[in-house]
């Protein structure tokens, strides 16, 4: 049986594997959505299938200041606030 890495959402402390969870980098300049999970920098995971997590005071706790940006942006990466629409890469 082969090891599966756990990770948890920043937003709602939830672990899940990592496949199920949507990578997010901050850079210097933003950050940005990492389906694959291989883009190099300091990176949080949330869950693109709960609107919840998506909101921006849950994402302060990574995001700081810029949670809001990070906040719309999954909103509209994510398919709006219902999460109908979610078609993500296995990462």
């Amino acid at each position: 049986m082969k090891h599966v890495p756990l990770r948890m959402c920043v937003a709602c402390r939830r672990r899940r594997p990592k496949g199920e969870l949507l990578r997010v980098v901050l850079k210097e300049g933003g950050f940005l959505l990492d389906p694959t999970g291989k883009l190099p920098g300091r990176g949080a995971y949330v869950c693109p299938d709960n609107p919840e997590c998506w909101k921006e005071k849950k994402l302060r706790r990574f995001a700081g200041a810029r949670a809001k940006a990070l906040s719309e942006a999954l909103m509209a990466h994510l398919g709006g606030k219902d999460g109908q629409d979610t078609h993500l890469p296995a990462g």
